[in-house]
Order: C-alpha cells, then structure tokens, then sequence
C-alpha cells in the first residue's frame, strides 16, 4: 500500500506587491506492484488558516482547494508538489499573523476509494 514519507512541506514565496507563490510537496513511497496499477493514483489539496487558539471560533479558515489530479508513478518513491498563487487578501483571514497548513488526499484511481491524507506542519506567515 502506497505510504506518506514524512509530511508535506509548505513554501510561501512574497513576489512582489500582494502576490505570493505557494507550493505544497509531499513524498509518497509505492511498491513495485503499485507501479504497474493501469488506474494509476490521484491527488487533491487544501489549504488552510489554523484557528485553533482563536477566542471566537476554532473552525479553520479553507483558503484553498486543488481539484484531483490523476498520474502514474514511475519510481518507488516519488515527491508531488502542487503549485498555485494568491494574493495578500486570499492569505489574510483575520489581522495580524497567520499559520498555514495544509491536508493533502491521494488514492489509487479508483472512484469510491478513499483517501489517505496528512496533514502538514502549521507555516507561520504575516500578511
């Protein structure tokens, strides 16, 4: 069975102005059987803003969402990333600093199939 090596990893890079690029990777580790899966795997993401020590809430924020995509894994162990941009107003829910993080899914290709996910560490970011 496919297996997370380590959790994913965020990296928020300020381009100029408002914008920011960001990336999520992760590292999954498949047997050599998985490898000749004709489905192949598929992948989603989500981005969130952590409120959990927040006085008035606790639900997170969801700032973003990655559709599923669909791939075949060529080697043993692989790292995915998933890119995208936002703006400063995309990022900043609430004043003052945030803390990022992420939940990545993957699953064999296969619909009805659930997902394994994992959950990144929290990224410190000031917007």
């Amino acid at each position: 069975m496919a297996t997370f090596v380590g959790k994913p990893i965020i990296d928020i890079v300020h381009t100029g102005g408002d914008n920011f690029n960001i990336n999520v990777s992760y590292t999954v580790r498949y047997t050599p059987t998985e490898l000749t899966f004709p489905e192949g795997f598929a992948d989603s993401m989500a981005l969130f803003e952590d409120d959990s020590n927040e006085p008035f809430g606790g639900d997170h924020d969801h700032l973003v969402n990655i559709t599923t995509r669909t791939f075949r894994p060529r080697q043993t162990v692989e790292t995915r990333t998933f890119r995208f941009s936002r703006t400063r107003s995309q990022l900043g829910t609430e004043s003052g600093g945030e803390e990022l993080f992420a939940v990545v899914h993957h699953r064999r290709n296969i619909d009805g199939l659930a997902s394994a996910t994992i959950e990144s560490d929290r990224f410190p970011l000031a917007v």
